[in-house]
């Protein structure tokens, strides 16, 4: 379903930046540095001028060179830095403009969904960047935002702090209900929280569509595309003498990762292992220290510069092209994906 439908044109340094696309919920945007990410989103915010069309859930937000004030939007912009007014407290941050489109969710509730509670009373100044923008979704929400443009929600983060902040938002998707427009340059990411994704370059849209297919067949400099497989589950046990956590995903199997000792069992959790830490075998393993095995039929191959990608049910690995040859690979064919333990890291959990 379409949620944002645009049709704009920006004059930039070095080009026109163009896009015509309608997209639906949760998207990610990818691009190049300097490709007009940020440009297309602050003209979203209403941040910056430009001629055309902006529709946002049935309400035109822009239409020629015309547009509604950024106020008046309902966009809710969480740039790298928060965005907040350092006067404020916390509190007064959160609140200011709350309720401004008539539907914002109770300030309990945001408080409670981001554990703003320690956070109420002190300064922005004596926040951590990850704290500020915790404190800016929580702004966006209280005025009613009906849609979030993040920036690199987890920039400058370290990687336990990064898989927190990507849990957190895809559960304020999930909870609020708020379409989600995510400038990130990762992969994985883009997969964990985006349903779509936009790619941008240079100004045009080099992209657009269901995320797997379109990273898929993405061939941009300066995007970090290399074969990663994302998938959700829940975590079933913990085995601390054994060094595993046991998760069972939502795509059937059951993997064990390192142990997580923070997850509870029962929490959601989304998984990430980069295809080239994926083995492929024509028969059934036996006698391996990888605790994870599971089959698929191959859906696709492709070649590029000396590595072949296998496509296998939801699964992709990454092998070399002698590799691909000797194993006599083909569409069609019932392959067995190995995966180690240590090979699954936790993006978001």
């Amino acid at each position: 379903m379409s949620v944002l439908e645009l049709d704009l044109t920006l004059a930039l340094d070095r080009f026109e930046l163009r896009v015509e696309t309608s997209l639906g919920e949760a998207v990610a945007l990818l691009g190049p540095s300097g490709a007009g990410k940020s440009s297309l989103v602050e003209c979203i915010a209403g941040l910056r001028p430009a001629r055309g069309r902006i529709v946002l859930a049935g309400k035109t937000l822009l239409d020629g060179t015309r547009g509604l004030p950024p106020e008046r939007r309902r966009v809710g912009w969480v740039p790298q830095d928060g965005a907040l007014f350092p006067h404020l407290s916390v509190r007064r941050n959160v609140e200011f403009g709350a309720g401004r489109g008539g539907d914002a969710p109770p300030l309990a509730e945001v408080i409670e969904a981001l554990e703003l509670e320690p956070l109420l009373d002190r300064s922005p100044r004596n926040l951590s960047g990850g704290e500020c923008r915790r404190v800016a979704l929580a702004r966006a929400l209280r005025s009613g935002s009906r849609l979030l443009l993040l920036d690199e929600p987890t920039a400058g983060l370290d990687p336990l702090r990064a898989s927190r902040a990507l849990h957190r938002i895809r559960e304020l998707r999930d909870r609020f209900g708020v379409p989600l427009l995510v400038v990130t340059h990762r992969e994985d990411e883009a997969l964990a929280l985006g349903d779509e994704v936009l790619l941008l370059d240079e100004g045009r849209v080099a992209g657009c569509g269901p995320a797997r297919e379109v990273l898929r067949a993405a061939r941009l400099p300066g995007v970090a595309v290399h074969g990663v497989n994302v998938a959700a589950g829940r975590t079933l046990s913990h085995d601390p003498e054994g060094g595993i956590t046991l998760v069972a995903l939502e795509a059937g199997p059951e993997v064990s990762i390192p142990h997580q000792s923070d997850l509870a069992v029962g929490a959601s959790v989304v998984l990430a292992a980069d295809a080239e830490d994926v083995l492929v075998a024509t028969e059934e393993p036996h006698a391996l220290s990888a605790r994870n095995a599971f089959e698929a039929d191959i859906t696709a191959l492709s070649e590029d510069a000396g590595t072949v990608m296998v496509e296998a049910g939801p699964w992709r690995a990454l092998l070399t092209a002698s590799a691909a040859r000797a194993l006599s690979l083909e569409q069609g064919r019932r392959v067995h994906l190995v995966v180690k333990t240590h090979g699954w890291r936790v993006l978001a959990g």
